[in-house]
């Protein structure tokens, strides 16, 4: 087991869920793996205004169907959700107290499988890069998120421009 699980599952915070199984069920199946207005849309947004160009979202032919797609600089952005990719800042993730054992093994997994998708990225010649939720929470984070994006599209020159000045 990698080192990271095994810091994951021992640094978990237990809590008492407050509401029923049922209604814990609902609200987990309204979750959605696209579109999350918290991220995903607030670093789109930033990309239309810094005027960053070039992308797609969610290409199907790209192993791990990354986020955002830069095919000329062939840069995948994969925004990580801190509770589902057991995010190791103190205060960001943590595994709730029902079906404990379930959830730690899926999140578990979902570390893994982004571990192997940066891999299989990285040998087909592509770069991954993973920004986490609370890197996108303030309007600071979201500039430095882009900024560092626009960086690596800008470097080597191998995307030219696409759009972001630099300045």
């Amino acid at each position: 087991m990698p080192n990271v699980i095994k810091h994951y599952i021992l640094m978990q915070v237990s809590r008492v869920d407050r509401i029923s199984k049922k209604t814990r069920s609902a609200v987990m199946s309204k979750i959605r793996s696209t579109g999350n207005k918290s991220t995903e849309l607030r670093l789109r947004m930033a990309f239309i205004r810094e005027g960053i160009q070039g992308w797609t979202m969610h290409p199907r032919s790209i192993f791990g169907k990354p986020d955002f797609w830069f095919p000329v600089a062939r840069i995948a952005v994969f925004v990580d959700g801190c509770f589902w990719h057991g995010c190791q800042r103190v205060g960001c993730s943590r595994s709730p107290q029902q079906n404990r054992e379930y959830w730690i093994k899926k999140i578990a997994r979902n570390v893994c499988r982004a571990q192997e998708v940066t891999m299989a990225l990285g040998r087909q010649g592509c770069k991954a890069m993973r920004v986490w939720e609370h890197q996108l929470a303030t309007v600071e984070g979201v500039r430095q998120t882009v900024r560092s994006i626009a960086c690596q599209l800008v470097r080597e020159d191998r995307a030219p421009n696409h759009g972001f000045d630099k300045r």
